[in-house]
């Protein structure tokens, strides 16, 4: 290697510690070693700075990261406003675990639909209805929270009592394909965009969403 190339070698590997807040390894190049010496070193060293530097950029999640494991209205507050903005739903976070844990359904489920269906009620029709589950799909709602609640029941009662447990079971009734009101054939994202969702959300995408 030459001497150019350690130069680069230690320049890239002073900006990789530079990104990951000194976490990558300092570089031992020099060089007034030899070429052969200091390429092998910092060869080695290049491979471990950009090892850390992907561990360090790494997103950390907004909710529970380990499937099935319990969410915080907290965090499910900082994922609807990480992924919407300016969603009106942004502080029911604690409603969705209430209402979730009450009716034995994971409250990361309810979020992701909510999600899926109307960008967590940041869509106009959504926000006027104060429904952003498209439930009823046009019934009108008195605030998020009443949303929230009967949604989470009619989940309850309506789908998981009757045996359908996973997103894809609960596709069928919730937004069947080929059907009338759908025209444009929208349900078939469904399925696709709350797995996606809830599985970001820690929970186990192909999994039951019952708690009970």
């Amino acid at each position: 290697m030459s001497v150019d190339s350690v130069s680069g070698l230690a320049s890239a590997l002073a900006r990789i510690r530079e990104i990951t807040g000194g976490l990558a390894p300092a570089a031992a190049a020099s060089t007034t070693t030899t070429a052969t010496a200091t390429g092998s070193q910092g060869a080695s060293d290049f491979a471990a700075a950009l090892s850390g530097a992907r561990t360090a950029a790494a997103p950390a999640s907004a909710a529970a990261s380990t499937p099935g494991a319990p969410v915080t209205g907290a965090q499910l507050d900082a994922w609807i406003a990480r992924k919407n903005p300016d969603s009106p739903m942004i502080g029911m976070g604690e409603v969705f675990v209430r209402e979730g844990e009450a009716n034995g359904i994971d409250p990361r489920a309810l979020a992701a639909i909510a999600r899926a269906e109307s960008s967590l009620g940041s869509d106009p029709g959504a926000r006027a209805r104060h429904n952003a589950f498209g439930w009823g799909p046009h019934q009108t709602f008195a605030s998020w929270e009443d949303n929230i609640a009967t949604v989470a029941r009619g989940l309850r009662k309506g789908y998981l009592d009757d045996g359908l447990t996973t997103l894809a079971q609960i596709q069928g009734r919730y937004a069947p394909l080929g059907v009338s009101n759908d025209p444009t054939n929208l349900n078939s994202n469904w399925l696709r965009n709350t797995t996606i969702l809830y599985a970001e959300l820690g929970g186990d995408p192909n999994g039951s969403v019952a708690l009970r």
